[in-house]
Order: C-alpha cells, then structure tokens, then sequence
C-alpha cells in the first residue's frame, strides 16, 4: 500500500515547485532586472543545479535521503527571502543560487526514499505501481502549483503573495518531512567511493548506462516543445488573447504527463529497455505531428497527446532504474540521469536557435521529432540485435 505521507509530500512539493513557474521572467522584472538580464540568472540556476546535481546524489546515498530533501527545503528561504525583499542582480543572483543548490538536492532524494520504504513493504514487485503514482503525483503537484501560482497572482496582482505561498508551503514540507521514517540503506564492509561507483556503472556497457544516458537523447525535443509552444500557439491562435489560455496549457502539460504515467502500467505491465526506445520513438512522432497541426484545436489535442506518451516514458524510466540500481547508490544514478537531461537540453540550445533563426517553428518540430524517432529506432534494431547473440 502506498504510504499516504509520501503521497502528501511527493504532491506539495510539486505543488510548491510549480509556483512560480508562469511567474518566472515577471518576478525578476519585478525585482529590478532587466529583460536581457533575465537569461543570465537562470543560467546562472541551472550552472548551479548542473554542478551540484552528482555531488548531492552522492549525498543522500552516503548521509541519508531524508536529510538531503530537509537541506533541499532549507536552502529555498534565503533564496525566497532575497526574492521578496531584495532588489538589483546582487540579490537576484544570489536567490538563483540558492534555488539552484535547493534544486540539485531535492532531486532524486524525496523519490528514492519513497521507492525504498515502498519496496520494504511491498516487495520488488509492486515496483511499476509505485512508480506510477510518483511520477502522477508529482505531475499533478506541478499543475496544480502552476494554477495556483499564476491564480493568486492575478487575483493580488502583487508578487509577494506567491512568494508567501511558497514559503508557507516550504515550511510545511520541513514540518511533514522532518518526522519520515527512513531505514538505512545496507552497504558492504568495503564499498568503494561512489564517485568511483558512478564511474564504474557509466564505462559498463548495459541498462543503468543506457538509462543514464537516453535523457540527453530525448532532451532536445522536450526544450523544442517548452521553448517554442507559447509563440506557435499565439501564431495559430492569430489573437491578442491567447495569454489566458497559455497559462492553462502549461498546466495541462502536467495532467497529460501524469494521465501517462497512469496509464503506463496497464499498457506495458513489464518495462524493458526496448519498450522504452519504442515509445521514446513515439514521442519524436508526436512532435513531427504537432508541426504539423494548422489550427488551435488540433494544436491542443497533439500537444497533449504529446505530454501523455511523454508520461509514460516517465513511468518505464523510473521503474526500470529503480529495478536496476543498487540501494546504495540510487539517489546518485537518479541525480546522473537528471544531470543527463539538463546537459542534453543545454547542448540543443544553440541548434534550437539556429533552427529558429534559419527557418520556422514547425520546421524545428519536424526536424526535431524525426531525429528523435530515427534514433530511438536505431538504438532499438542494436539493443535487438546485441539482445539475440546474447541468446
């Protein structure tokens, strides 16, 4: 049975994750950058999340992961704090740092423990259930957040009132978090430095390697859909008004993720890494099918539609990493595979802006989404291959 305290908090955490969100870029006008300042502090929160994201895996293998998600939390009120009251880059820069450090930590340790103390009850078994309703839960945190975010500010019209809901929201996360119960991981007598471990798992040919590396490969479509789908949705929507609808399409996002992983466990009972690459080489079909789309209404159902297949790649990568690392080093390969993700959306950056430049939206989508699909396949026919003449 899944623990309902570990629901409560998977949830409000991506609740309070979501917040801010639709309120990003006005916040850091608000506070005194200007418009071309603004890519530098949150590149400046993803150099610092990039850095530390290995290192505070490492962490919570080594001292723990209910401690690492409390210092996750604790390093978010100085930076909400610098938010609300300070004013000029100073104080901005200073709040992305600290946002960045919070983001490395609470990556992948709230998500091991869970998976963890559920295993220690219900056995490997259950795995895929549990699973699913982490990534669902965390989805629908972050909707919801998103929602209520961008709601509270409308409704105030003052910043300071999201960021008091955070905060309220950061407290209640140390509160409820605090009291967890966390079973220590087993470790043999003489097990080698995780840095060396880490090492050692990424030269091995074999799953964790590959589940390590796949989320650079999916990367550039994601950033493709998140950069580009507000500009495409107004060019289709051909509309002054089409602000109301953005904010409630980014949320749907997160529905649709979490309908995915939802989903997940009753279309593909048994993950494998090949049915990962399949349905990876359905998100890049997806995209190639939301470039296509010519009108708001088929915009919508194809951008949702991409977000569902999307979640259940969520549910397969989740469930076979958390079958395939060891317990002494799980929160460290959940870190590599965030870290994975983060340096494949960085390295697109530049070709998505060249792609922009030289040609359309739709044209970035198609070339994007039929890259994805040709090399999921083709990893596909060698993971079947390398499958038979092992046989």
């Amino acid at each position: 049975m899944f623990d309902k305290r570990h629901g409560l908090l998977l949830f409000l955490n991506g609740l309070s994750s979501g917040l801010l969100s639709p309120l990003l870029t006005l916040l850091l006008l608000d506070r005194g950058l200007s418009l071309a300042a603004v890519p530098l502090a949150v590149g400046l929160y993803s150099a610092v999340a990039v850095i530390f994201e290995v290192p505070s895996g490492m962490a919570a293998d080594r001292w723990g992961r209910k401690n690492c998600f409390l210092v996750s939390q604790a390093l978010l009120l100085p930076g909400l704090g610098l938010l609300a009251l300070g004013q000029g880059m100073a104080a901005v820069l200073a709040a992305m740092a600290f946002h960045g450090l919070a983001r490395a930590f609470s990556s992948g340790s709230l998500d091991a423990l869970v998976v963890e103390e559920f295993l220690l009850k219900n056995g490997a078994g259950a795995l895929p259930r549990c699973t699913a309703r982490v990534s669902a839960l965390t989805s629908i945190g972050l909707a919801m957040g998103c929602l209520a975010g961008g709601g509270v500010y409308a409704l105030t019209g003052r910043m300071w009132t999201a960021l008091a809901l955070k905060g309220a929201l950061v407290l209640v996360l140390l509160a409820l978090s605090a009291g967890l119960e966390e079973h220590p991981v087993e470790r043999g007598q003489e097990e080698p430095n995780p840095a060396v471990q880490l090492a050692a798992a990424l030269r091995s040919p074999g799953l964790v390697r590959a589940l390590v590396l796949w989320p650079a490969a999916l990367a550039p479509a994601l950033f493709s859909v998140e950069v580009f789908y507000q500009p495409r949705f107004e060019q289709l929507l051909n509309s002054s008004a089409a602000g109301w609808a953005l904010g409630t399409l980014s949320a749907g996002a997160f529905y649709a993720s979490a309908a995915g992983a939802v989903l997940g466990p009753r279309l593909t009972r048994r993950p494998t890494l090949g049915r990962l690459l399949g349905v990876s080489a359905l998100v890049g079909a997806g995209l190639m099918a939301l470039s296509a789309a010519g009108t708001p209404v088929l915009f919508v159902a194809f951008y949702f539609l991409f977000y569902v297949v999307n979640g259940s790649t969520d549910y397969l990568t989740s469930t076979l990493m958390n079958e395939a690392a060891p317990p002494s080093q799980r929160a460290t390969l959940l870190s590599a595979s965030s870290l994975s993700m983060q340096l494949g959306g960085l390295a697109a950056s530049p070709l998505l802006s060249a792609g922009a430049a030289v040609g359309t939206i739709p044209q970035v989508w198609l070339a994007a989404g039929g890259a994805l699909t040709a090399l999921m396949l083709v990893w596909l026919a060698v993971h079947l291959l390398r499958a038979r003449k092992t046989k």
